[in-house]
């Protein structure tokens, strides 16, 4: 039965089956610890323990009572009684045999030794040796009595009797204090009994595991090993020098063997104790000294929670004299596996003895421990690696640290003594990661994967104590008397996977300061080799520490360039780039790219080249680069081989990477284009490749594109890029303006009102397969789902479209491609290299395909808005005949056939029609290369400009617009077309959006007589129907606001809605605009018309202005139209006004008289009757001159009046005395020969009076202008000026300026002129002697030309210049400086429109004046009206146009006179204009409100115009009661003969007379 605390009894034997022992490593054990047989006992019940302090028993006095029952107890342990009386007695007897005497307890044990006997039951014998023990502890035996007890326990070898055999064995020698007479034979006894009880408790263990079966509590068999263990170590303690050194050595040498076998942890600890205790007490024999050293060497490194009880022993050891010996066993153990056989050396006895080394050497002889060499250990650990065990690496890692943390250890380590352990290290580090064949030459997938730890965590242990030696000599690096640096540097650089960043920096640092990549180290290549291998091509450290080795690598280059050979500085640039196609991270691909671009414009050719198709082949386009031009091989030609070699076809990169490699090419042609055609050439057409390569991300593309649509050329070829691609309108029109663009989304996110088309084109993947002279078939179209809305990823304007900001000066060596033979018009001289050239075909033959097939739409909008500005630069593209044709083809077939082409992410805010209208932009812009298109594509031109004014809605006015430049630049082809554009015009005039710009055509048609040589009368009734057209509805609508804001007002009304009162006020100036322009319109149409023609037309445009009103009377417009009809309908002669007459001092008598709407003056030479006729008329004044036929009257005639013709007679002789004569005629005698005769006094002159007013009135009326004045301002600007002093300083201009405004007008001298010269000083020539003038019958220009006037003294500001300058509505700006003009550069209040001239290739100031130009060459320019804020849309160069320098001076002036007029309106506040006419015609119908008339019986009621009665002014419209309006005609009813009588709708027969009536008496051709 189990053992209880306190018991003599020990623990139950059970009689386990018997199975091989084997030999069970330690570490197996561990988990397995405490399984136990079914019987167990707890580990911490054990016997009592010996009483080392016998009672003495002699003379002691004792009870009899208790003597004489005891005497009978011995009496029973006699042999003749039972069994169980004899163990009952033995068991009676234990407890009271300390109160016998000795003699007693002799005869005790004598009557009961029989029982131990091995045939007597368990009971007897165990019962025996209780007593005996018993009896041991009572009584001192004698040496006999010593040896026949020890004998009697030492030969019973029954197993479940040893713990009591145990017992009275240690109750024999006091606990292990005395072994007297038997101290020979207990050595054997105890290591027979440990070898046989280690073998019990194994065949124990053995069996839970086998049963897997586990206990907290042990064996009996193992409960006697271990008190087995306890006693031998007390022996040993006690009576070390009673044993011989061979049996101490047997004994030592089983404990081990146990200590090696076991698998339980007690018997370690056990082991342990015995052997510190022999190490304390005794000594360990030499022989077994290696072998003791082992098991704690390995006692440690398999239990950690021993390392204090195994140090103790070891360093107890060391105290010992057998220190020496136990260090050289140590390094032994450590350097045996370098020679053993692999595998045969115990790894936990290595790490062991590395642990026990290193507390050696840290110890540094303290607390008595012996002096250990750091060569030694080092030399001993470097030995153990060939065990090739990575635990047994990690103990050396870590013991390192440990060492290398000792400052004292460190302070004696010797120059030459750091590199074993850094070695040692290095060795280490290899184990905890993978080795590197290459660093990421298995492909991009092994970049970011971690380095693998093996066994559990082992390997990150290493890096973990690697670390921490790491760190220790970084700040030992930073001391600077530590010497050793050199060497920590090379131990970083070899166990780089393990390093920290901060290590990292540390050695970039130090090889930058020490310099050990410049040429002055002999190893300095391999060294930048190794910091790119080992610190940028790991592609796990942070981008800044692989970003600072570029630098570092980048400025070796910079220092070795100019000293170095070509062939060296291609092998380092290379190394930088060896695996460059597996880069991805954003920042170090940036700094990448950053080399490149620093080092192009400097490098070789070869290397240049080299660099180019890594980043060609990074992107993924596939090809290489072009042929070279001929020149040597440079010598770095085998290092590209070798890259090229290496590099396999990938598919391209996707995403931010491959933009960022595009950029870096953009840097790269704006850092090279100023200095090496070369190799500015080489990206360019890499860059055309990548923006036609539809695999490429459009980010990607857009970015080659930014820079390829602003390459510019000047006046001399030259390259240069422009910042501001000025496409503003096109990108408003696409919606690709910022706030345009978030305004239609939000708009189309709600719905889209037009439905777009059902069916797409299934176009091919590739735009870059498509070559330029293919015609691709036409693809097969499918329905489709709209996609997804994809994110908008440009805008405009772009904020940054370049990644740097490029020279604004054209660069010296970079030139389009120029081949005299195919350049139009052929030219004289030797062709270019086109590897020397920038080919803008090649560029051309990406972008066509686009535009005929088009493609994603963030692609195919950027085509359509940047293309027509870099098409005006025609510079550029001198040499693209062909491209030009072609674009020009598919542009007209789309717009003939309104095939726009599909793209399936069109977003639902952009319509075809929008698209549409760039289209026509860009053939707009295509008409300056008129001269590569034969007369039939020319037509086709037009063509779709005139079908465009009705295919959709909103592109009638860009139509408008390029048709008014076809009239300049295309007459033969528009005179063909013009009679169709009338009519679609006609149809479209219900469109109040073009009406400005359809009237504004018409108007500048008008003085193009050539165009319309051939019209007919249904031409020009076709557009004098569209001005009467316009007419109406401009006054139905100015009636109708009229109407509605009256009754609005009216008391009692609502107040009227805000909102509506704005869309009524809108633009207030533009319907007078609109009406101003409907009239010149009439007025330029008809005097047009040749003079026998003209009569035909006057009824038909009478009746035109009469019935466009509401009433049937003609207002003052009308009114002055007829006027000008009656004046012009049978004359074109403008009769210039004769000298003015002194009628007091010459005795000529004068008359005047109203008549109609005119006035009528009659001056008559009384005494011979000749007369000078004046008739003063809204739209003239005519003078004519009479005389009665009498031959006596010239002389007299020719005296008084000097502009009397010479051929009235050479009577000079009776002038003297004409004044004595007679009066003979009188003004009226002729009045009464004209107008006099029976007839209603209504119709007859009325006589003004002959007073001061009427001669004040008639002298205010004839200085009031026959026709509009305007004042047009001309600014030179030169190259380079921005500022208003500078541009105002100019006296002269260039050449093409110069013939520019020698086209304005005709030169007139200022001094003495009678032409008004807008404010010009026609006395001093204080302006300036000449100035340029321009008229036609009913319009005059005078152009104030800064250039032409003089610079004042003490006027450096220009002010003189500048009021005039400034006071102009106008100004045309002649902008030859190269830079943008911004509108208000010269400020002023009154400057409302600036009409900005612009060479389509820019010049300088030499450049321009030694412009030659053949006979075919025409120069163009890029017009564009830019105007003050709040301006209409009125003109059509509020979108850049291009002009020909033959058509740029009328076409300018057409565009400043109408803005002119439109400035006049805008400055009235939108206020109704009046014309010189009108006010001529006011000033008629004031004098006759002045003027008393009596007629008798007159009813005061007077006509429609000037005929019966006096007092009605000019705003006085006598209405019948219940007149209706005349409803206006159709555009097709004015374009015919019809009569309006049949259009019109007359209640009544009196109406119809009355309107007959007016109609008669205002038709004055029916009696001319």
């Amino acid at each position: 039965m189990p053992s209880t605390p306190g018991s003599t009894d020990p623990p139950q034997l059970q009689d386990s089956t018997k199975v091989p022992s084997g030999i069970a490593g330690v570490l197996r054990s561990l988990g397995r610890l405490n399984r136990g047989p079914p019987n167990p006992v707890p580990a911490t019940s054990a016997a009592p323990p010996s009483n080392g302090n016998r009672p003495n028993l002699h003379g002691e006095h004792f009870n009899e009572e208790a003597a004489t029952s005891g005497q009978v107890l011995v009496n029973k342990l006699k042999a003749n009684n039972s069994l169980n009386d004899r163990i009952s007695a033995a068991e009676a007897l234990r407890t009271i045999v300390a109160d016998y005497p000795v003699s007693t307890v002799t005869e005790i044990w004598t009557n009961a030794q029989d029982l131990t006997n091995e045939e007597n039951p368990p009971e007897a014998r165990q019962a025996a040796f209780k007593l005996l023990t018993a009896c041991v502890k009572q009584y001192e035996p004698s040496s006999l009595d010593r040896i026949k007890l020890y004998r009697t326990v030492a030969l019973h070898s029954r197993p479940e009797d040893f713990f009591h055999q145990l017992q009275v064995l240690i109750a024999l020698t006091n606990g292990g204090r005395d072994l007297s007479t038997f101290q020979r034979e207990i050595g054997g006894l105890l290591s027979r009994w440990l070898r046989t009880w280690f073998k019990e408790s194994t065949i124990i263990r053995q069996t839970r595991k086998r049963e897997r079966t586990t206990s907290e509590v042990l064996s009996s068999e193992e409960f006697c090993l271990k008190e087995l263990f306890q006693f031998t170590t007390d022996i040993i303690k006690f009576n070390f020098k009673s044993f011989e050194e061979r049996e101490v050595n047997q004994l030592l040498t089983d404990v081990l063997s146990i200590c090696k076998k076991t698998t339980s942890k007690k018997d370690i600890e056990c082991s342990i104790a015995f052997i510190e205790t022999l190490i304390t007490y005794g000594y360990v024999p030499r022989p077994a000294l290696k072998p003791c050293i082992e098991v704690l060497c390995g006692a440690y490194a398999t239990l950690r929670d021993l390392t204090d009880a195994t140090w103790n022993a070891v360093s107890n050891l060391c105290k010992s004299y057998m220190a020496h010996n136990s260090i050289l066993v140590l390094r032994e153990i450590l350097e045996a596996p370098a020679t053993n056989p692999p595998g045969s050396s115990n790894t936990n006895t290595l790490r062991g003895a590395v642990w026990f080394l290193e507390k050696l050497l840290i110890a540094n002889e303290t607390d008595g421990l012996p002096s250990v060499q750091f060569t030694v250990v080092m030399s001993a650990f470097q030995s153990a690696l060939s065990a090739d065990s990575m635990r047994l690496e990690l103990e050396i890692s870590r013991a390192i640290a440990a060492i290398l943390s000792s400052k004292d250890v460190v302070s004696q380590i010797a120059f030459d003594e750091w590199p074993v352990p850094l070695n040692i290290l290095v060795h280490c580090s290899r184990r905890a990661t993978r080795l590197m064949h290459g660093p990421t030459r298995e492909g991009p997938e092994s970049d970011n994967t971690p380095y693998p730890y093996e066994n559990d965590g082992v390997g990150q242990a290493i890096s973990q104590a690697l670390i921490q030696v790491i760190s220790l000599l970084e700040v030992a690096c930073l001391n600077t008397e530590f010497e050793q640096t050199e060497e920590v540097m090379g131990f970083f650089i070899r166990v780089h996977p393990h390093l920290p960043n901060s290590g990292a920096e540390l050695v970039i640092n130090y090889y930058s300061t020490e310099h050990l990549c410049y040429p002055s180290c002999a190893e300095w290549l391999d060294n930048c080799r190794q910091l790119l291998n080992v610190f940028f091509r790991t592609r796990t450290r942070p981008p800044s520490i692989r970003i600072s080795v570029l630098h570092l690598i980048k400025d070796v280059y910079e220092t070795i360039r100019d000293v170095c050979e070509d062939e060296v500085l291609h092998t380092l640039a290379v190394s930088v780039f060896e695996d460059f196609q597996y880069e991805k991270d954003l920042k170090v691909l940036d700094a990448l790219i950053k080399i490149v671009v620093d080092v192009s414009s400097d490098t070789s050719i070869e290397l240049f080249k080299t660099l180019l198709s890594l980043l060609i082949e990074y992107i993924g386009l596939d090809g290489g680069l072009p042929d070279p031009p001929p020149q040597g091989q440079g010598s770095g030609a085998s290092a590209r081989s070798s890259i090229s070699s290496t590099t396999k076809a990938r598919s391209p990169q996707q995403g931010p990477q491959t933009n960022i490699v595009v950029r870096g090419l953009v840097r790269i042609f704006l850092k090279n284009m100023d200095t090496n055609a070369v190799k500015s050439v080489l990206v360019y057409e890499q860059l055309v490749r990548i923006s036609g390569s539809a695999d490429l991300d459009p980010n990607t593309r857009l970015t080659a594109m930014r820079l390829l649509f602003r390459l510019r050329a000047d006046s001399e070829h030259a390259i240069f890029i422009t910042e501001n691609p000025e496409s503003d309108h096109l990108a408003s029109v696409l919606h690709r303006v910022a706030k345009v663009a978030d305004e239609a989304a939000s708009i189309a996110s709600k719905g889209d009102a037009e439905s777009s088309s059902s069916s797409r084109s299934n176009k091919s993947s590739s735009v870059s397969q498509t070559f330029l002279f293919r015609n691709p078939s036409r693809s097969v179209v499918e329905k489709y789902d709209r996609p997804k809305r994809k994110p908008q990823i440009w805008s405009y304007p772009e904020t940054k479209a370049l990644p740097e900001k490029p020279m604004h000066l054209a660069s010296p060596v970079l030139v389009t491609f120029y081949d005299p033979p195919s350049d139009f018009p052929r030219r004289e001289g030797p062709s270019l290299d086109p590897h020397l050239c920038i080919r803008m075909s090649l560029w051309m033959e990406k972008v066509i395909p686009i535009i005929q097939q088009g493609c994603d739409w963030e692609i195919y909008s950027y085509v359509l808005v940047h293309l027509s500005s870099q098409l005006s630069n025609k510079t550029a593209f001198r040499n693209c005949k062909a491209h030009i044709n072609m674009l020009r083809s598919y542009v007209c077939d789309q717009l003939h056939t309104n095939r726009i082409p599909n793209t399936d992410d069109l977003p639902p805010e952009v319509k075809k029609a929008d698209i549409a209208v760039v289209l026509i932009n860009l053939l707009t812009t295509l008409i300056s290369y008129k001269q590569h298109f034969a007369k039939n594509e020319t037509e086709g031109i037009v063509k779709a400009f005139q079908l465009g004014l009705h295919s959709w809605q909103r592109t009638a006015k860009p139509c408008i617009h390029a048709l008014s430049i076809c009239c300049y630049e295309l007459p033969g082809s528009t005179s063909k077309f013009l009679p169709g554009i009338l009519t679609k015009l006609s149809q479209i005039i219900t469109s109040s959006a073009v009406s400005v710009h359809i009237l504004e055509f018409l108007s500048a048609l008008a003085k193009l007589p050539k165009l319309y040589s051939n019209f007919t009368e249904p031409d020009f009734r076709n557009i004098f129907g569209i001005a009467f057209r316009y007419i109406q509805h401009t006054k139905e609508t100015t009636a109708q606001q009229l109407i509605k804001a009256t009754f609005t007002n009216r008391p009692g009304q609502g107040q009227a809605n805000p909102t509506d009162l704005n869309a009524q006020t809108e633009q207030p100036d533009l319907p007078q605009y609109v009406l101003t322009l409907a009239y010149n319109v009439l007025t330029t149409w008809f005097l047009s018309l040749r003079l026998s023609e003209r009569p035909k037309y006057v009824s038909w445009i009478t009746r035109g202005l009469v019935l466009h009103d509401q009433s049937n009377t003609a207002d003052e417009q009308s009114q002055t139209c007829i006027d000008m009809l009656q004046r012009f309908t049978f004359s074109d002669i403008d009769l210039k006004p004769p000298n003015k007459i002194d009628t007091q001092a010459s005795g000529i008598v004068t008359k005047n008289w109203l008549h109609c709407s005119s006035i009528l003056s009659i001056q008559t030479a009384p005494d011979s009757g000749i007369s000078r006729v004046v008739v003063r008329r809204a739209s003239g004044t005519s003078y004519y001159t009479l005389k009665p036929d009498s031959r006596d009257l010239r002389s007299m005639l020719q005296s008084k009046w000097a502009n009397i013709p010479e051929d009235l007679g050479g009577l000079a002789d009776t002038a003297a005395g004409v004044e004595q004569r007679q009066d003979r005629v009188l003004p009226s005698h002729f009045l009464l020969q004209i107008a006099g005769g029976l007839g209603p006094s209504e119709t007859r002159p009325i006589l003004l009076p002959e007073d001061e007013k009427t001669l004040r009135a008639l002298d205010v009326f004839d200085r009031i202008p026959v026709v509009d004045f305007h004042k047009i301002g001309v600014v030179y600007v030169g190259a380079g000026q921005t500022e208003e002093k500078d541009i105002l300083s100019n006296a002269m201009g260039s050449p093409d300026y110069t013939d520019f405004i020698d086209g304005l007008g005709d030169l007139i001298a200022l001094k003495g002129t009678d032409i008004n010269t807008g404010g010009l000083d026609r006395e001093k020539n204080a302006d300036g002697e000449f100035a340029f003038f321009w008229s036609d019958r009913i319009t005059q220009i005078i152009f104030h030309i800064t250039t032409m006037m003089p610079m004042a003294d003490g006027d450096p500001q220009c002010t003189m210049k500048k009021r005039h300058i400034g006071n102009d509505f106008v100004n045309i700006i002649f902008n030859n400086s190269g830079l943008p003009w911004r509108f208000g550069t010269i400020p002023s209040q009154f400057n409302f429109v600036s009409i900005i001239i612009t060479p389509e290739a820019r010049s300088g100031f030499v450049s321009s004046r030694l412009l030659r130009k053949g006979s075919e060459d025409r120069t163009f320019y890029r017009v564009q009206m830019v105007c003050k804020e709040g301006f209409s849309e009125i003109s059509p160069a509020q979108e850049p146009k291009i002009v020909s320098d033959a058509s740029l001076p009328a076409f300018v002036r057409n565009l400043a006179l109408n803005a002119s007029v439109y400035s006049h309106v805008y400055n009235e506040g939108g206020g109704e204009h009046i014309s010189n006419w009108r006010h001529r015609l006011r000033s008629i119908a004031k004098l006759r409100e002045r003027t008393p008339i009596v007629y008798p019986g007159s009813s005061g009621n007077g006509g429609p115009i000037g005929g019966n009665g006096g007092g009605m002014s000019p705003g006085q419209n006598s209405i019948a009661p219940g007149s209706r309006r005349v409803s206006a005609m159709s555009a097709q009813t004015l374009a015919s003969d019809h009569s309006y009588r049949n259009s019109a709708q007359v209640n009544g027969d009196a109406d119809q007379s009355e309107t007959e009536d007016l109609l008669m008496s205002l038709d004055f051709s029916r009696f001319t």
